[in-house]
C-alpha cells in the first residue's frame, strides 16, 4: 500500500495579485480629479477623492505583500496628498 493520499487539492482560482501600478497610476489620476474638476457642481469630490481612496487601498494592500512598494507607497503619497488637498480647499471655500 502506498502512503500517499488518494486525492490532490487543486487551486482553481488564481492568488490575487497586488496592483502597486494600478495605486500609483489612480493617485496620478487623482491629482486632475481633485484640481481640475474642483469647478464642476461638487468639486474634486466626487472624482478625487474616490480615486485617492482606491490608491491607497490598492497602495497599502501591494505593500503589505511586498510587491512593487516604491510604486505603491508613491501612489499612497499623491492619494493622500490630494486629500490634504482637498480639505484644505474645502474649509477655505466654507471659511469665505
Amino acid at each position: 500500500m502506498s502512503s500517499e493520499p488518494l486525492s490532490r487539492t487543486i487551486e482553481v482560482a488564481p492568488a490575487e495579485r497586488p496592483h502597486p501600478t494600478l495605486a500609483l497610476v489612480l493617485g496620478i489620476l487623482a491629482v486632475p480629479g481633485s484640481t481640475v474638476a474642483w469647478d464642476l457642481p461638487a468639486g474634486g469630490l466626487y472624482i478625487g477623492l474616490p480615486l485617492a481612496l482606491a490608491a491607497i487601498l490598492l497602495g497599502s494592500r501591494a505593500r503589505r505583500q511586498n510587491a512593487g512598494k516604491g510604486r505603491a507607497t508613491v501612489g499612497m503619497v499623491i492619494a493622500g496628498l490630494c486629500i490634504v488637498q482637498m480639505l484644505i480647499w474645502t474649509a477655505v471655500s466654507l471659511a469665505t
